[in-house]
Order: C-alpha cells, then structure tokens, then sequence
C-alpha cells in the first residue's frame, strides 16, 4: 500500500536548517520544536498553524502535554526545554508562556531529552554540550555532571534535583 501514498500537506518550517525535536500528537493538533526556537502547534489534518511561541534557544525536545489545575484559562499545557537549559509550560490552545524555569547554569547545559509528566511533577533530564568543546587544548575538561531536576508542573518551581555524577568536578 505504500506505493499508493499520496501527499497530504507539508510545512516548511522558516529559517530551520535541522530539526530534532519529535512530534508529539494530542487531540488533532501536531506541537514539534525547531533549531529556531520556535515550537508550533499544527492542526493534524491540514498543517495550519494555530500558534507558534520562541524560546530563547533551540528545541530539540519532544513536547509532553499535560492537564493544568491553576494556570486561569489553561487547561493543558505544553511543556519543553532548549538548549540552554530553560524549561517551559505554555497554553496548549494558544501558545501563552505559562512559566519559563532556567533548571542548570552551566553554560553548555541543555535539554534535549523528552520531560515527563507524573502525579503534578515535571522530570526534566539535563545534559551538556561539554563532549565537544572538550576536544579544544584551552577547556578545563570536565565540568559538567548531567542532572534530573522535578518542577512542579503547575508553577515550574523546583522540588529537588539530582547529580548523575554525585561529586563535585573538579579539574
């Protein structure tokens, strides 16, 4: 049946030279990020956009969408990281920020992994850019140690965060 496929629509995302974020698709709507920043939300039969909202760097994340309780009209939120280690909830229906939440201050953390949503808490897994900028004479390697931080999906506070590498680096 492959052969008899036939081209539904496409969107061309503007200015994007890669893409990495997955889509995710919930109630006939497509949310995917770009290396723009941008995170769209599409409807899932024509491609139109309903909103668009630009982080401060690129999303490579999957978005997760998830139920709100106290965000005033919100009812789901979409929530997504970029790559300098922000975290964001925004309005499922119109793409209004929620709550931005920057989770590592080291200056090649990023969010590249999906977060999850569990039981009100935003898991968020935090890596680093550091392997290649490691490879220059100058970079005191290795300071980074990757990390899990849970925010409270309502508000984005953080509720604890934990090392995957446990001691301090040191050079």
């Amino acid at each position: 049946q492959v052969p008899r496929l036939k081209l539904k629509w496409a969107f061309g995302f503007p200015y994007a030279t890669e893409m990495y974020s997955q889509p995710t698709v919930v109630s006939g709507r497509i949310f995917v990020g770009g290396d723009t920043g941008y995170v769209y939300s599409l409807d899932a039969a024509t491609g139109c956009v309903y909103w668009s909202y630009q982080a401060q760097a690129g999303v490579r994340t999957a978005p997760t969408i998830g139920a709100v309780k106290t965000q005033g009209a919100a009812k789901y939120a979409v929530y997504f990281g970029d790559q300098r280690a922000n975290e964001y909830a925004v309005n499922a229906a119109t793409g209004e920020l929620l709550w931005k939440q920057r989770v590592e201050d080291h200056p090649l953390a990023r969010i590249v992994g999906a977060p999850k949503l569990y039981n009100g808490r935003l898991y968020v897994p935090v890596s680093s850019g550091e392997e290649g900028i490691s490879a220059s004479a100058g970079y005191p390697c290795c300071t980074f140690r990757g990390s899990v931080v849970a925010l409270d999906a309502e508000t984005g506070k953080q509720i604890w965060k934990t090392y995957s590498i446990p001691e301090t680096p040191k050079p």
